[in-house]
């Protein structure tokens, strides 16, 4: 049978389940003498564990693609899966934490399957009401310099992406999480892209007076860079589009403030959009 790894990224030990293709995956090991049994570290052989605190899950991503040799990879987070229910009516759903039973109850026994019909899982778009360059100029710890940056990047080193990049971020219809599975081939290839990219980034931005948040942004920069890549080649792949499922007591009581916001401002909506709009102008 075709082999799928889907690693699962943790900064901190944290419950998966025990399903052949999910594999735990410690992230940032270079930085810390603990190792956690079960979990994959990103810091063997060939690696850039360190660069964790500005790359987040991409350490995982980068060690998969010089390490893993399965037929499809992909990315998941310790409280950000994906479910594979096509169609769905929300880009996420909310749940206490990941279990073997919720998984199965999800349709986790069927995902080998589903997987192996495409060439790219990905998780459904959520409508934002604003163009994806505009949001990452508003979001908390993102800078619209970054992004610019990026851009500027694009224009000198893959002029061909150009067009792509004006129509994924004049959009409003965003990818989040840095999540997926994709056929190893293609897998391969978004490396290959991706992580040059982010090595001209990495030397032309200005990382002085950064908080720690800032000093994320090239793991925001590869989400917006991932919906990039798939505007570029989607027409020619098997595509399918599946909810993300958040877990939001991990480690601590669920957060009931989130589960209000979501009953009452569904993610996608118009109005949670514009309440957001509201928030933003406020704290400015």
């Amino acid at each position: 049978m075709p082999e799928i790894r889907i690693f699962v990224c943790c900064h901190k030990q944290a419950p998966v389940p025990a399903f052949p293709f999910l594999q735990p995956m410690q992230v940032g090991a270079a930085l810390t003498q603990e190792r956690w049994p079960g979990f994959q570290p990103d810091d063997e052989g060939e690696n850039i564990s360190a660069k964790n605190r500005s790359y987040c899950e991409l350490t995982a991503q980068f060690w998969a693609w010089k390490h893993c040799r399965a037929d499809w990879v992909g990315l998941f987070h310790y409280r950000r899966y994906l479910a594979p229910q096509p169609g769905a009516r929300l880009p996420y759903r909310i749940e206490k934490r990941p279990t073997e039973a919720l998984l199965r109850a999800l349709g986790y026994d069927g995902f080998p399957a589903l997987i192996g019909e495409n060439d790219l899982i990905l998780p459904q778009p959520e409508e934002m009401y604003v163009p994806v360059r505009e949001h990452y100029a508003t979001a908390p710890g993102h800078r619209a310099a970054d992004l610019a940056l990026m851009e500027q990047i694009l224009r000198e080193r893959q002029p061909e992406y150009l067009a792509a990049a004006e129509r994924y971020l004049s959009g409003t219809r965003q990818v989040f999480g840095n999540i997926f599975v994709m056929r190893s081939a293609l897998f391969k290839a978004y490396c290959a892209w991706l992580f040059p990219l982010l090595e001209e980034f990495d030397r032309r931005a200005d990382w002085a007076n950064r908080t720690a948040q800032e000093l994320r942004a090239d793991g925001y920069l590869a989400e917006r860079l991932l919906g990039v890549y798939v505007t570029q080649w989607e027409a020619r792949l098997r595509v399918v589009k599946l909810p993300r499922v958040h877990f939001d007591a991990i480690y601590t009581a669920p957060d009931r403030k989130m589960r209000a916001l979501y009953r009452l401002l569904p993610p996608g909506s118009r109005r949670r959009a514009v309440v957001k709009k509201l928030l933003r102008s406020k704290d400015r």
